[in-house]
Formats: C-alpha cells, structure tokens, sequence
C-alpha cells in the first residue's frame, strides 16, 4: 500500500467517527488528513515533516473554519426559567 492509500484510509476512519460523535473537532482532523493524502498523492510521496505541518495546519484551519460556521447557526441563548420548577 502507497502512503496516499494509507492516509486517505485515515481520513475515511476519522470522517466516520465525525458522523458518530458529532463534534465538529474530527471533521477538522479528516480534511487535514485529507489534504496529506492528495498532496502524497500528486507530490513525491512520503516526507514526514511536510505531511505533519499540512496536517496540523490544514486541521487548524478547517476546525476554526467550522467552529465558527456552526456556532452561528446553533448559538442558543440561556433559559430564563427554572426548568426544574415543575
């Protein structure tokens, strides 16, 4: 297996646990591996130090990307009233 295989792979395995935990952080985390993957792919393969920096960074920028699109949409205000009152 080429190490493109193997980092989509990884990006797959992190995508389906995004869907099962539905945090938003591994999201971040499989479009980073993602990127590492099509860069292994076109670029000459395997180099430790590139794909570690454009995951970390492409991790970063996706989650703060996402952070800030979805706590937009599902920003909730605080209750005003005792739920337990009744």
């Amino acid at each position: 297996m080429q190490a493109w295989q193997i980092s989509l792979i990884l990006a797959a395995v992190l995508a389906i646990a995004e869907v099962l935990t539905l945090s938003f952080i591994l999201l971040g985390f499989a479009i980073g591996m993602a990127l590492v993957a099509l860069l292994q792919f076109f670029g000459d393969g395997y180099s430790a130090v590139r794909d570690i920096s454009v995951f970390a960074i492409g991790s970063l920028v996706a989650t703060l990307a996402f952070r800030t699109v979805f706590k937009r949409r599902s920003d909730q205000s605080t209750a005003t009233e005792d739920v337990n009152r009744y």
